[in-house]
């Protein structure tokens, strides 16, 4: 079934598309499964990730962005990370509401899928989903995160182009990011751009934004309502896009390494909690018997002593 799956989505179908796509959600041998037959195949699409805040109006200033490449013939594809529900861990599916005029547009694809184990970033079911959207002929791969913090920088490792959003008179939230997100972004947008505080957020950023490769990244005030001032957002992307970024192979192998790594963490655990001697251990460090530094080494030396015994 997924070689049918995959075989339709290379010839652009939208409908094995979404399908696949709840399949790795829901799935994640059917996840391994699908990178294990597509992990060679090139990138068409250029991924541009939005950023920043919640509220600062990142899916309003992306329904702008959609309407005007599609008007200009592009097929885009949108992954809208939504806040997980604590009931039954989905995604709230608000941002997708507010994209509702491109539903029926057939050069969009629009998906929202739960954050799940990354309440600030992206999960390990994003990435792999987005490198399943690569298959499908688009041009451009939109993704909008649920928001950032101090240190949730790991959208920028995922795109080719990390558009941060920001608004007026955010304070001393812009000082928290400075040793995050605000470090790694390509274009910073200042939306709602027509309220009072808009110049002061600006002579901020450039106090604080340095050229990064020969691209200074450019501030660009927005109103999200206003296509007129959302047209040179879209500018700035295409030529920040057009240039061959020596970054994004740094970006592309520390991805890799990261997902490399939960991977090997998540093998780990299970082949933790499969050993006999686990429970015990678990029991120990409950009952106040050792410390859990302690148990952990005694633990990590009897596997380490049984794996060496089976060689």
């Amino acid at each position: 079934m997924i070689d049918t799956l995959l075989e339709k989505i290379r010839n652009g179908d939208e409908i094995a598309l979404s399908k696949l796509i709840t399949l790795m959600e829901e799935d994640e041998g059917v996840r391994k499964k699908v990178i294990k037959k597509i992990f060679a195949c090139p990138v068409k699409g250029r991924i541009i990730c939005f950023t920043g805040p919640p509220g600062v109006g990142k899916s309003t200033l992306i329904d702008q962005v959609l309407s005007i490449l599609t008007s200009e013939g592009n097929k885009v594809g949108v992954i809208l990370v939504d806040p997980r529900s604590p009931f039954t861990g989905g995604s709230l599916l608000g941002d997708r509401i507010r994209m509702q005029r491109h539903a029926t547009n057939p050069r969009v694809f629009i998906r929202s899928l739960s954050c799940a184990e990354n309440p600030e970033g992206v999960s390990r079911s994003v990435k792999d989903i987005l490198k399943l959207m690569a298959l499908a002929g688009l041009d451009y791969i939109i993704v909008e995160t649920v928001g950032t913090g101090q240190i949730a920088v790991e959208v920028s490792h995922i795109c080719h182009t990390t558009v941060l959003v920001l608004m007026p008179n955010m304070g001393d939230d812009i000082q928290m990011m400075k040793a995050g997100i605000l470090e790694t972004a390509d274009i910073y947008v200042i939306n709602k751009s027509d309220l009072n505080g808009a110049e002061l957020t600006e002579a901020y950023l450039k106090d604080n934004v340095e050229k990064r490769d020969g691209w200074t990244p450019p501030i660009i005030k927005t109103v999200g309502y206003n296509r007129a001032t959302v047209v040179p957002l879209v500018e700035k992307i295409k030529e920040h896009l057009s240039k061959e970024s020596c970054r994004y192979r740094e970006k592309v192998k520390g991805l890799l390494t990261t997902m490399f790594m939960d991977h090997l963490d998540e093998l780990a655990l299970k082949f933790l909690k499969n050993n006999p001697h686990f429970e015990k251990v678990v029991d120990e460090v409950a009952e106040c018997k050792k410390d859990y530094y302690t148990a952990i080494e005694e633990l990590f030396e009897k596997m380490k002593k049984e794996v060496l015994k089976d060689d």
